[in-house]
């Protein structure tokens, strides 16, 4: 991850000294520069009563972002003993047991610094202030035009786990792991607005675009999630609950059609478009999209004991996933305060497995369901040049 943010950031300021050259940003001829203005120009057919796009091309931003993520597991398990491998003479008991387990919720603090130009966006946060059992961070890269955009988003946390385990004829129990587990998703979103001539989805977003009058658009959203949820594989205790399976990695792809609105409180124009002075504006925006997941997967990894680590693939059924979103923007001339709210929500729901143990002697039936859901708040302070 550091890595990609490295990179991202040279890229980025190898453009901020170019531009600096002149007025107008230069970039090299060709496939390269014709690739760079067509995703940094201003739409064609955007209507100016409504949309306005600022001069100033680059944003840099101070962020506090607040993320909560949640991963919580459970199981139905029926475990079977044979007594005997001769199938006209086997014997058989069953038990059945319930197993839940999930990423302690907290409430992660993190600093962060964005840099944009025109609709391309970086941004990364580190934590801050929290005592936490090990370092947690986040990257996201964006790309917003009037009506598409695409965002991936790298987070990584590290949180003790908790979970209940429930046998038939066993009082159940709880515990908390002695080793934190690591939950890193990627989300990914694709989306596209039926009105981008009059609204923009990136007037609360910090970006060089504010919305005049108030609009609203339907739009279609992709998501993509891959979400890991590892466990250490020193706690022993816990891999005797989980009979061994110690990583679990799910992927989902949700499609969806919601609406999103700005709702414009204040405008006043700036009659000085050089340096943007006496600019004002207050925007709030809510945007819910309800979806479906088209492709359901999970995957667990398993230490079977001699070394050895078993692999096994978990389909799912369609079931719903959310994404609501609420933001404002208040701008005063260049700069900009923004606040974000953003909640994701994904299921995964009907993937069932078969585990035998003991030379075929046990077999675990598992019904599994899972869900991933993170919280982020973002307040930013932009400046526009």
């Amino acid at each position: 991850m550091r890595r990609v943010a490295a990179i991202s950031l040279a890229i980025v300021f190898s453009v901020a000294s170019l531009s600096a050259q002149d007025d107008r940003p230069r970039m090299p001829e060709g496939i390269v520069g014709r690739v760079f203005s067509s995703l940094t120009r201003p739409h064609p057919k955007k209507d100016t009563a409504y949309i306005l796009r600022s001069p100033l091309p680059w944003s840099f931003s101070l962020d506090n972002t607040l993320i909560t993520t949640g991963a919580k597991l459970h199981s139905d398990i029926t475990v079977t003993e044979y007594q005997s491998l001769n199938q006209a003479l086997m014997e058989a008991s069953t038990v059945r047991a319930t197993f839940e387990n999930r990423l302690q919720r907290h409430l992660h603090k993190k600093a962060g610094l964005s840099v944009g130009y025109g609709s391309l966006r970086i941004s990364g946060g580190l934590e801050i202030g929290a005592k936490n059992p090990g370092k947690n961070s986040f990257l996201s890269l964006s790309l917003r035009r009037p009506t598409f955009g695409a965002t991936v988003r790298f987070i990584r946390l590290q949180e003790y786990l908790e979970g209940n385990l429930a046998v038939e004829g066993v009082p159940p129990q709880t515990f908390i792991s002695d080793y934190p587990g690591i939950m890193r998703t990627m989300t990914g979103d694709v989306y596209y607005l039926f009105n981008g001539h009059r609204f923009d989805y990136n007037a609360t977003q910090g970006c060089n675009v504010d919305q005049r009058r108030s609009s609203g658009s339907l739009m279609t959203l992709a998501k993509y999630l891959q979400g890991d949820l590892l466990m250490d594989r020193r706690d022993q205790f816990m891999l005797a609950v989980t009979e061994g399976l110690y990583s679990y990695t799910t992927q989902q792809v949700s499609l969806g059609i919601g609406y999103s609105y700005n709702w414009v409180t204040f405008h006043r124009d700036s009659d000085d478009r050089k340096n943007w002075k006496g600019y004002r504006n207050l925007t709030f925006n809510f945007t819910a999209i309800p979806m479906a997941s088209v492709y359901n997967h999970m995957y667990s990894l398993e230490e079977l004991g001699d070394g050895q680590i078993n692999k096994t693939k978990l389909n799912g059924t369609i079931v719903p996933t959310y994404t609501f979103r609420s933001g404002l923007s208040f701008s005063w001339s260049r700069y900009s305060l923004v606040g974000t709210v953003v909640y994701n929500r994904f299921g995964f729901d009907g993937m069932h497995t078969t585990i035998w143990r003991d030379n075929n002697h046990l077999k675990n039936d598992l019904k599994t369901k899972c869900a991933f859901d993170d919280l982020t708040a973002k307040m930013r302070l932009v400046v526009r040049l």
